[in-house]
């Protein structure tokens, strides 16, 4: 293996421009002007791998929603490792257009990032390169070609005609009907300053970041948010429990303490930036109709913050294997929760392209539509150490040793609050569950589980019975007597006016 390729944070890259080594950054910004600007037919350019992830959808699940259109694998045990070659494959494209470069990673987990946001680079709407101002390509990628959702159920909604410009929120980005096309005109017309809109975009993410209301000017990360989801997912004991969400409301129904896997603060960061706002607010500060590209698994893709984002999700994925030994080994326990291609349970999108009803998940399922030669596709055994086998590593960031904000000491809480029932067929596209226990007349918020979710499951006829979502709240700072007179409730974020009356759920504390 030749020397290793270190991937640094954007800020890294931020600060050494500002002290004047602008050559990192403005290379990074070369590449992705490069690849953006490449025929949308050619396997290099953003439209192409962008488009890998969800829309434009192909195979079976182009129209049928028994299927994903879309190549990604979300809710099962190779989420981890599918987009680890997912953000592989496109520093390969950026390197096509400036050889040696590196994806940078969004470290979300930074005190930079709690205090500030999202990375300016990542926000403003212009770069300075070689003097002069240019659009950045950070911020949003314009379609060179229309996107089509042709999903029975979806009602052409996620429709992107060429020209359509990324967003995020709290802007809207659904134009798929003329119904939708309206309703975006007229919410998007209230947020007409991309300066506020940054700065909307940012008290949002750091709120989620925080665990708490975007009014707290408290700078210390609460349980519960994405700090402590992130860093208490480093402690899960093996693979498929960290894996994914499925695994890990499975391993959590059947074992002692609560696990947190890694796809829970991954879809928190999504919906932060695509357009939900943080729980437990109540009235204020919300934002409805925010609707943006990030949200929603058909169109994530399409927003270049995506890979910065994913570039991080990895890194902390290595910063497991790494903290916990399984830097060359790791197994997925057969048979178990998210072992299956057609998981449609707690985040799972039904078979991805290349994939077949029912198919069993293993270390050697290919990683479509990856190549790691001509023909031959990557598995997740191609990709268990990024050093000796993909030649990257990162710098190192937050939550790397020693470097946490704050000690998370109660990972194996004496008791937990299981949600079930929650039908995902009640609800279009993704949402929100938070939990509520309520003593002597006092309402405690408990924490909040987020589904990244494709828009419409109901008309999935082989998903029937995989449709239901479990979530799992830590009741540790509860004491026995507390629990002994709590009353549990649930409320639930999403993209509907109402919610569903047929909607039922149980609370149930467990071990």
């Amino acid at each position: 293996m030749s020397q290793l390729s270190t991937r640094y944070s954007v800020r890294e890259l931020q600060q050494q421009y500002d002290a004047g080594n602008k050559k990192p950054l403005e290379n990074l910004i070369r590449a992705w002007m490069g690849i953006k600007a490449l025929p949308p037919d050619d396997l290099n350019s953003f439209f192409v791998i962008g488009g890998y992830h969800g829309e434009p959808f192909a195979g079976q699940g182009a129209t049928d929603p028994s299927y994903w259109g879309g190549y990604c694998n979300h809710g099962n045990v190779l989420f981890p490792t599918w987009h680890r070659v997912y953000i592989w494959r496109i520093e390969k494209a950026l390197q096509s257009i400036v050889p040696g470069v590196t994806l940078p990673y969004w470290d979300e987990t930074s005190e930079q990032t709690l205090k500030l946001g999202i990375p300016a680079v990542l926000t403003d709407q212009q770069f300075e390169l070689d003097g002069q101002k240019v659009d950045n390509p950070l911020r949003s990628y314009v379609l060179q070609k229309a996107v089509n959702d042709a999903v029975q159920g979806d009602d052409n909604l996620y429709t992107k005609p060429a020209g359509y410009e990324t967003v995020r929120y709290p802007l809207s980005g659904l134009v798929g009907t003329p119904e939708a096309r309206e309703a975006t005109r007229a919410h998007n017309s209230d947020f007409p300053d991309p300066v506020k809109n940054t700065e909307l975009l940012n008290q949002n993410v750091m709120a989620w970041l925080k665990g708490d209301d975007v009014t707290n000017t408290d700078p210390n990360p609460q349980k519960g948010g994405v700090y402590w989801q992130f860093e208490t997912c480093l402690k899960a004991p093996n693979y498929t429990a960290f894996s994914n969400t499925t695994s890990g409301a499975a391993w959590n129904k059947a074992n002692a303490g609560l696990v947190v896997p890694l796809e829970q603060p991954h879809n928190d960061v999504h919906l932060a930036v695509g357009g939900f706002d943080v729980p437990n607010q109540g009235e204020s500060g919300q934002i409805p109709g925010a609707n943006g590209d990030m949200g929603e698994n058909n169109t994530a893709g399409l927003d270049p913050i995506f890979f910065f984002h994913h570039c991080n999700v990895d890194r902390m994925f290595w910063l497991w294997q790494v903290q916990n030994g399984f830097k060359d080994q790791f197994d997925i326990i057969a048979g178990f929760a998210g072992t299956s291609a057609n998981t449609l349970s707690a985040g799972g999108q039904g078979p991805a392209v290349g994939q077949e009803m029912g198919e069993e998940l293993t270390m050697d399922t290919p990683l479509y539509p990856f190549l790691k030669a001509p023909g031959v596709n990557f598995t997740s055994r191609d990709c268990i150490n990024i050093e000796t086998q993909l030649g990257v590593t990162y710098s190192p960031g937050s939550l790397a040793g020693g470097q946490r904000l704050f000690a998370t000491e109660a990972v194996a809480p004496s008791r937990k609050l299981r949600v079930s029932g929650i039908d995902r067929s009640l609800f279009n596209g993704s949402f929100v569950i938070s939990a509520y226990a309520t003593i002597d007349g006092e309402r405690h918020y408990l924490g909040h589980q987020s589904v990244l979710s494709r828009w419409n499951v109901k008309y999935c006829k082989n998903c029937q019975t995989h449709i239901g979502v479990e979530a799992f709240f830590d009741l540790s700072d509860l004491s026995e007597s507390e629990l002994s007179k709590a009353e549990f409730s649930i409320e639930i974020q999403h993209r509907g006016k109402e919610l569903p009356k047929a909607l039922h759920y149980q609370c149930e504390v467990v071990a």
